[in-house]
This record gives structure tokens, sequence and C-alpha cells, in this order.
């Protein structure tokens, strides 16, 4: 029988609440926005107006005397006609657990009160667009059940005695294999099956045939025009009087449809019509294994709470067309944020590290599996948070839109699905409450650690650009006749509230979020000019060490950057020294031979800085352009006491010299390790026996004296 949109021109909607006012409210909404209404003060009225009239939609209060909106909604479901009806449950509950319960007594969606009176006629639509493309797919796969049944199948045999395939003209077709193709071996009855399938067939049909039992195999076909096609294949033994398998007879058929009536169906089910993101349901599934997967294998991961900053104002301003476009927009931004190093999950191969859902409205949630400390989740929402406040163009409208994220861990905030949910909920409201864009952790000694990083980074952001960086000066040495030869350059951070900041302090959140390239660039551009300042005003000229980052060295255009700088500052390129450590050399070793190379035709100086911490060979001496070897800090101020500080010194010096490097030590700060270094070879040093790291001011008088 058909359903009552089909009777009527206008749709029907049934409202059901024992307040009359609410009801009469609701009527008359969902009449501006066309449906017919009618209405039931109770569960049980609704249950007889719903047989008398079959509606399309109901709005189902849940508080309700007698029988309350959960138990009409179970009961509405068992009706005849109560499968495909959109039920939209009306609640002043915003609870977890009861909305929960509502879709698990049969609802499709809910609405919190107060009701907001120009949506609820456009939710109603939505609905009954959703309801009638699930009643068309299952109407669908009735008839072609139905048209299966009554057609002719392609059918084939098999002589079990020659073992010779014979197909029907129907079948060949089926399988692409030709109208003549009607003697077949077993090969080529799978010839046209896709490559990666091929073997699983004939594995069927094989262990069929040797047990004489029977087979139903699923499998995708490749046509000669290239169309690809799903077959079922089914297949049984039949026997000779003297109990011989004689035969085995079959039928092939073209399921294609079905399989895309089926993917059609999880697409709807799992996901977000609008944006293509998984929707609650999926959502949910996946949350309640990540849950056993973690506490079985002890694992940590994390929910990212996203709800957009004042998006009703721009649906206000901008109507719901631009507002959706923007929603979609951000879905995209999501995708591509994690993509660079979390996975996305959509329609489509499920991902195992990262699942982004939209559960309805302006509200994202993501999944990040399998992290290792709270910190991975503040990665990924600081990257969240730079990347959504990007215009978006949307039909001639420049729009932007923040985000507030709020994040829960586990087993840290809770070991169940409702606790995670709720406390990533609520740690969004607190980053709402704090001034919106920004993230907050549900643990308030996380919150109070991630927070004073996040106001670090903004500072540092601030201090390149407002001049704040300065740089300290040590001395180097030459060993043998004491005099300064060099110095090197050390970055220090002027904070105007916090005083001077050191380096271990700030550089290792410069290189995490991506300013240690603008860091890198300062140091060279100020250590240039300061050299060639000082010779300028006639002193003594000397070689100026900067220390770059091994952070994403190559990508940084260095060579660019030193060469801009020498040429700013008309400094000679071997009066400037590049300090890189072990760890860079075995980054792109290819791209980081040729940058070495390019510095090298600049008449740049490069050293190797604190050798013998890391990744210490001697491949890497041989195979790259250096020139100074610097024994780290480590070994020297042991080197008195240690018998194998004193071993390794001795082979560094011995190595570096057989090459034909300088050996400068760091950290000498006794006469006693002085004296050994000396003896031992040692070119050059540095450290607190001559002076520690000085003002520029400082650093003037040192070199005015020349000699310690």
């Amino acid at each position: 029988m058909a359903n009552s949109s089909d009777l009527h021109e206008q749709p029907l909607a049934l409202v059901v609440d024992d307040d009359l006012s609410l009801r009469l409210s609701m009527s008359a909404a969902l009449q501006k926005a066309g449906f017919a209404v009618k209405e039931a003060e109770n569960g049980h009225r609704a249950l007889a107006v719903f047989q008398s009239c079959h509606p399309d939609l109901v709005l189902l209060d849940v508080v309700m005397p007698e029988m309350d909106g959960f138990e009409t909604c179970i009961a509405l479901r068992k009706l005849p006609r109560g499968r495909y009806t959109q039920i939209l449950m009306v609640t002043g509950l915003d609870d977890t657990e009861s909305i929960e319960r509502a879709f698990d007594a049969g609802a499709n969606d809910f609405v919190s009160k107060p009701i907001n009176w120009s949506m609820l006629g456009h939710r109603g639509k939505y609905m009954l667009r959703a309801g009638r493309a699930f009643q068309q797919l299952n109407r669908n796969e009735r008839r072609m059940a139905k048209t299966q049944e009554l057609a002719k199948l392609g059918n084939w045999e098999l002589d079990l005695t020659n073992n010779i395939f014979h197909c029907s003209a129907k079948a060949s077709r089926l399988l692409g294999l030709g109208k003549d193709k009607r003697y077949l071996t077993c090969k080529e009855l799978v010839s046209s099956v896709v490559v990666q399938e091929q073997d699983r067939v004939l594995e069927k049909i094989s262990a069929a045939i040797s047990s004489n039992g029977s087979f139903s195999v699923n499998y995708r076909i490749i046509l000669p025009d290239g169309t690809q096609r799903h077959i079922l294949n089914r297949g049984e033994t039949f026997f000779h009087e003297n109990g011989m398998a004689e035969e085995m007879l079959g039928a092939v058929q073209d399921v294609t449809l079905l399989k895309n009536a089926e993917e059609e169906i999880r697409l709807l089910a799992f996901y977000d019509g609008l944006t293509g993101l998984a929707n609650r349901m999926l959502f949910m599934d996946r949350l309640k294994n990540e849950i056993s997967v973690a506490r079985r294998h002890k694992r940590m991961f994390a929910l990212l709470f996203l709800d957009l900053d004042q998006f009703k104002r721009i649906n206000d301003t901008y109507g719901h067309h631009i507002g959706d476009l923007l929603l979609k927009n951000v879905s995209e931004t999501l995708r591509k944020t994690t993509r660079s190093s979390d996975t996305v999950s959509g329609p489509g191969p499920a991902e195992e590290d990262t699942l982004i859902a939209r559960l309805g409205g302006d509200e994202f949630i993501l999944l990040l599996s399998n992290i290792e400390v709270p910190d991975d989740a503040a990665v990924v929402a600081r990257r969240i948070l730079q990347e959504i406040p990007r215009d978006h163009n949307l039909e001639g409208y420049q729009i932007s839109v923040t985000t507030s994220i709020g994040i829960s861990t586990f087993p840290a905030d809770g070991e169940e699905l409702e606790s995670l949910l709720k406390h990533a909920d609520s740690a969004m409201y607190h980053a709402k409450e704090t001034g919106r864009n920004n993230y907050q952790f549900y643990t308030e000694s996380l919150n109070a650690e991630v927070q004073e990083r996040f106001s670090l980074e903004q500072d540092l952001k601030t201090a390149i650009a407002q001049d704040q960086l300065i740089l300290f000066y040590q001395p180097q040495l030459d060993l043998a006749s004491g005099k300064i030869i060099g110095a090197e350059a050390l970055i220090r951070w002027m904070h105007p509230q916090k005083g001077l900041i050191p380096p271990d302090k700030f550089i290792p959140l410069a290189e995490e979020s991506g300013l240690i390239a603008d860091i890198n660039k300062w140091v060279i551009q100020k250590g240039c000019r300061q050299n060639e300042t000082w010779r300028a005003a006639g002193l003594k000229p000397i070689k100026i060490a900067v220390n770059l980052s091994g952070n994403q060295f190559t990508d940084q255009n260095i060579i660019q950057i030193l060469q801009e700088a020498l040429e700013e500052a008309d400094l000679d390129g071997g009066n400037l020294e590049v300090e890189i450590t072990e760890s860079t050399l075995i980054q792109n070793t290819k791209r980081t031979i040729s940058i070495l190379n390019q510095m090298k035709d600049l008449k740049l100086k490069i050293a190797l800085d604190d050798f013998g911490t890391g990744y210490s060979s001697l491949s890497y001496l041989t195979s790259f352009p250096v020139d100074a070897i610097k024994i780290d800090r480590s070994f020297v101020m042991g080197c008195t006491m240690s018998k194998s500080n004193r071993i390794v010194i001795k082979a560094i010096i011995a190595m570096g010299h057989s090459l034909g490097m300088r050996i400068v030590a760091e950290g000498i700060e006794t006469s006693e390790q002085l004296q050994l270094l000396r003896e031992y070879g040692a070119d050059e040093g540095q450290g607190f026996y001559f002076s520690p790291p000085v003002s520029e001011e400082k650093f003037v008088k040192l070199l005015k004296k020349g000699a310690f």
C-alpha cells in the first residue's frame, strides 16, 4: 500500500504532546512549512491516530503521563508502516543518557526545548527526504529480489569425468566471456574476475569439486567495455545412481544493483549527508571498539569535541544555504588538517588512527587513536585552530569562523563512552567561557600546562616580530696561544614580563610550531651584521659561529637566507661558521649533503656540534664536507676523572686530525681540563673557564683584550 505522502499533496505530520500550547505552536510551524498536521495529547491517542492516517513525520514529546515518549516511540515502530516513519523526539532533557535512550527507542533525531520554530519545518522536510530515501531503497530491494526470482539465470555445468565446463549463452554474457565461449577450463571461467580475487574464487570452486560438495561465492568481474559488475556464482554436485559424482551444476547472477543498493544504504546509515563525514551512529560504534582495544592493550586515545563559535549568527546573517556551505568547507579543512600526520575516516575504506564525525549542527568530534602523550592531542588542536579561521569564499561572501575545542583522554578522563563524551563536551564549553578560539583539556593540570605552552607560543611570535630576541657571545680560543679567534652566537629571549628565557625553553616550541625557520633566519642575519659592525669599528676580524636547528633543516631555504645575509652585511663567508648536530646529517641525507656543499661554495665553515652524543660514525665525517668537530661538553667536563672520557676525547681528536679537521672542545671549566686538552692536541676551546656567554657590549671588551 502507498505511503500517505503518495495519497495527498501535503506530507502529514503527527504532533504528540500533553501541552496544548506546545502542540499548537508545533502545528503552526509545520503548517507554515507545508505540512498537514494531526494532533494527539498522549501516547495512547498517538497510536490510534497513527493507525488511522499513517503520518510521514511524528513529533513526539519525551515527558508525558501514563506513556512517555520513549515507550510511544517503541510502540510506533512495531505498527504496520511504522518502520519508515520519521520520528523526531522533542525534549527538555539534554543529557547524554536521554539522547542515547531516544535513539535506542528508534527515534531518527531529537530537538531540545526551547524550540527554534523557524527551523522546525526545515528539519521536518529534511527528515522526510531521508525517510523516503530509505523507503525507496527498501522497495527497490524487494522488487529486485522478486525480479531475480522470476528471471532466467545464466547456468553452467561441469563434467566431473572430463573436467570440462559448459555454460549457457546467458551465463557467458553475464561473465563477459562472449557468445561463443561455451566450453571452458576452470581458469577460463574466472578469466574476467578482477585479478586480486581470482585465487579466492578458484580456491572456492576447487574445494567444492574435490569434496564433491557445493559452493557460493561473490566476486567482481571486468567486462570487455571496462565496466565492473558484481557476480554471485553458486554450484552444487550431482551424483550418478552408483553414487559416483557425475557433474556439478551451477548458476550465475548479476547482483550489481543489490551491491550498489547495499552501499547506498551503508552511506545513508553511517555517514552525514551534508559533509560526508561519519555520523553519530558510526562514531559511537567505533568509539566502543576503540575503548575495548585501548583497555586490552593499555593504550591512550583522545576525543576532540569541536563547536564552531557563533555559527548561529552566520546562519542568521547569510542564510542556511551559506551555513551549509561553510560546514562543508570546515569538514574539508578538518580532513586536510589531520591528513598530514593522522588518518581520516569518510566514505570508503576505514582508517585506523583518526575518525572525524559530525554529530549534528555545527558540532564535530575527532577520535585520535593510540597517542603517546596528551600533548599529541594538543598538537592536532593547535593545527585546527590555526587552519579553520582562514577565510572561506562562499558565493561571493568572505566568511571566517573560529572554533572551541574540548579534549578528554582515555583512561585519565574516563573509561566509559558516556563519561569521555561528557568530559570532552564539558571541556569544550570551558574553552568557550575562556574566550573562544582555544582548546581546553578536561583535566585541570593538563590545562595549565598546555595553556602555558600555548601562551608562550603566541608570545614567541610577538618576540620575533618585535625584536625581543638577543644574541649572547661566548669566546672561542686558540688553545695553543690563548687568543680569541671567534665567538659562538647563542640566542636568548628577553621577555618583557618573564625576563631572560634560555633557548632550551623556547627552541623546542619553535621547532614544533614551525617558527624555527624565522628564528634561524634572524640568528644568521644578526650574527652577520654584528661581525661586520665589529670589523668596521677596527676590531680584529673573527669568525662567528651560529647554531642552526636541524628540525626541517632541508626545507628552510637556508642557502638563500645565508647568501642574502652575507651580501647585506658585506661579510666574507669565511668569517661565518655554521654549527649543525649529528641528527641533522641523517635527515634526508642526499639533500643535506647538497645544502652543505652549497654552503662551502659561499666559503662558509661547517662545524659538527655535540659530537659523540648522537649518531657518531666515521662514514658521516667522510661523506659530509665538515671543517670542524666540536667535542661535546659531557666528555670534556668529566675528562680529568673519567678514563673512558679521556679515551673518547683522544679518539675523536685523532680521527678528526687524520681527516684534516679542526677540533673544538666545549665546556672547559678548569685549568686541569684545559691542560689535558692541550696535551691531547685539541685546536680550539670554549667554556666558563674563559668566559660564559656575554652580551655584545661585554664581548667587545673581551675582543679588545684579545687573549686569556
